[in-house]
């Protein structure tokens, strides 16, 4: 599709006319916002952006229009604004979206003293855009509201585009029906349009009928939506818009993804990938990996999963494309979860709902909120923040019309009754102290909770010793134990200086140091504060990287822990290459993991091997075994 592209060749030809030396300079400057903007529209932001030429100085800055008369300079700042909010949407450039709302803004201000109805317009279509992208829909509905307004019935064309923009916002609020009747305002205006906003009317009309097959359980609506999407992306490849062509072919791999055609789904992402790769749009790229890592969690490939999405994110954390960040944050949560990092899980899919709330985006953060009680739910939440999740959900979620999410609302509210309700007698196999264990286990997981996890004060809280606390952690609630926190916040690398000797253990504070490596930083904390009160020098890191050089370094580490899933190398390549260095080939070396690799780590190298997060109780006893041995 690059290679000799008659709409490029077209645009080199047009951009060796613009500096006519008989134009003044208000001429020549609107002759090249005229030619910014019909470049724009088809998606060209790189000849747009070379069409304005030395009028401005790049993404995101306010143009020279000192010399120009009003009108022009608010159609230079205007498509200043227009350009840097698509280039930083497809390449992910942090705070240009606010930026370009000034640019806007400062034109909209200046058509209105003009009394320019339609560039007005135009203006508030363009800010409707830059906050759709940000993930604030109530204010981007407002303002493309507004911009209808304005408009005569001579504006047919810029009609329409508003007509199909309002859709966007409406789909990803889950008003498909809403979305539907703007889509059939607007047949009208498509009749005699170009090619571009041809695709535009198809493509959108493709996302809608998407939904609604979701939302009706109507299969004929999914084979009518594909037809749609073949013909956007034949429209778009007609008009040279590449990039709306590979947007298309995204949107049809979700379509593909969700009825459960994974092959199709990334045969359509590969062609996508290409044209984004070849025009270096980190932006829209990361959408379409995103993408491939819901089609990868479909298939239970999750690590592959895991790798991709985590690009995604920071790549939307670049972008400040709050909406899609929150689904990338959600997406990772539910694929952590599914790899056993539980306590990982959770903070991100709590992330993911703040995230989406304080941006406006709240169907997104609904969903954040459902998918922390599915994967959650059942056993690693307390049943406060249980129920506050669900009730949460519930009400941002209320206006949906999606199928799914109305059946996984339900689901998730049998969830948490059954939740409250606790053991009854009329269960099967009741047995009375596992019902007893169970109240007692929802009381301190609800205590821990609400004292950040501090020992001491979930004590008081629940009226008990700190002593009781620990031991009740230590023997029947193991499972509560990664909740727990040093009294006092350590830092990594923790020294504790002046701890008591123990009764047959001695001091070791002028001891070698531990090292280990843990990248969940609830269990690093915990180790730390374990070892730490037995005296033992903790030296922690969070990543295969850092932990190679300390290995590698002549730091005189009595012993490592290594966990298995680390970022970068895995734990099992730690071991091998720790036991490859000449120091460290007598090393005693623990691994603490919650996976079921105890064979192969034992194969690899490791003395010993603990299950996560039990293991870390026993901790002490086996650090002191293996370091006497050693000694």
């Amino acid at each position: 599709m690059e290679k000799g592209n008659p709409h490029m060749n077209l645009a080199d030809s047009r951009l060796d006319l613009l500096d006519n030396t008989s134009l003044s300079s208000d001429e020549r400057a609107l002759r090249r916002c005229r030619l910014a903007s019909e470049f724009t529209h088809v998606g060209q932001y790189e000849a747009a952006l070379e069409a304005l030429g030395d009028l401005w100085r790049g993404v995101g800055e306010r143009p020279g229009v000192e010399g120009l008369k009003p009108l022009t300079a608010a159609e230079l700042l205007l498509q200043a604004g227009v350009l840097s909010g698509w280039l930083g949407s497809v390449r992910h450039i942090s705070g240009v979206q606010e930026r370009a709302k000034d640019l806007l803004s400062e034109a909209l201000r200046a058509f209105k003293s003009e009394r320019r109805h339609a560039k007005v317009s135009e203006a508030q279509y363009e800010l409707g855009m830059c906050y759709w992208r940000l993930g604030a829909f109530d204010e981007s509905r407002v303002v493309l509201d507004e911009a209808l307004k304005g408009l005569g019935e001579q504006d047919t064309e810029l009609k329409a585009q508003i007509l199909v923009r309002h859709t966007l916002v409406e789909v990803w609020t889950g008003r498909y029906h809403d979305a539907w009747n703007v889509l059939e305002r607007a047949r009208e205006f498509f009749e005699s349009c170009n090619d571009a906003l041809k695709g535009k009317w198809h493509g959108q009309r493709a996302i809608v009928l998407m939904h609604l097959a979701t939302t009706e359980r109507r299969s004929d609506y999914t084979d009518r939506a594909i037809i749609e999407f073949t013909a956007a992306i034949h429209h778009y490849e007609q008009a040279g818009h590449e990039r709306y062509c590979a947007i298309n072919l995204n949107n049809l791999a979700f379509l593909l993804y969700k009825i459960g055609r994974y092959r199709e789904a990334h045969e359509n992402l590969d062609r996508a990938q290409r044209i984004f790769q070849l025009r270096k749009d980190s932006g829209i790229l990361a959408q379409v990996n995103e993408t491939r890592a819901r089609v990868l969690v479909a298939e239970g490939r999750y690590a592959e999963a895991n790798r991709i999405i985590s690009g995604v994110i920071e790549s939307f954390q670049k972008g400040g494309e709050h909406a899609l960040l929150a689904d990338a944050m959600t997406i990772q949560g539910v694929v952590w979860a599914r790899l056993g990092k539980h306590d990982c899980s959770i903070q991100i899919l709590r992330r993911a709902f703040s995230v989406a709330q304080d941006s406006g985006s709240f169907s997104n953060a609904g969903l954040a909120a459902l998918s922390l009680i599915e994967e959650h739910g059942r056993e690693r939440m307390s049943e406060t923040s249980l129920y506050d999740a669900y009730r949460r959900a519930d009400e941002l979620l209320k206006g949906t019309q999606d199928a799914d999410e109305i059946a996984r609302l339900r689901a998730c509210a049998r969830l948490v009754t059954r939740r409250l309700v606790g053991p009854r007698l009329a269960d099967e196999g009741f047995v009375l102290s596992e019902a007893v264990r169970a109240y007692e286990a929802r009381f301190i997981r609800e205590a821990l909770e609400a004292e950040g996890g501090v020992i001491t004060r979930t004590a008081e809280r629940l009226g008990i010793r700190h002593q009781s606390l620990t031991h009740l952690l230590a023997t029947r609630h193991k499972n509560l134990l990664a909740l727990r926190i040093p009294a006092k916040a350590r830092r990594r690398s923790i020294v504790r200086p002046g701890a008591a000797a123990k009764p047959g253990g001695g001091n070791h504070a002028d001891g070698a140091a531990i090292l280990h490596v843990e990248d969940d930083e609830a269990v690093a904390d915990a180790v730390s504060d374990t070892l730490a009160a037995e005296g033992r020098r903790v030296d922690s890191c969070a990543d295969a990287g850092s932990a190679l050089k300390k290995m590698e370094s002549d730091s005189p580490y009595a012993l490592l822990i290594f966990d298995y899933d680390l970022p970068g190398l895995n734990g099992m390549e730690l071991v091998r290459r720790a036991r490859r260095l000449r120091h460290r080939r007598e090393t005693p070396i623990v691994m603490l993991s919650a996976r079921e690799v105890e064979a192969e780590a034992r194969e690899a190298g490791v003395d010993v091997f603990l299950r996560k997060p039990e293991g870390i109780i026993e901790l002490t006893s086996v650090v002191a075994r293996l370091l006497s041995d050693k000694g």
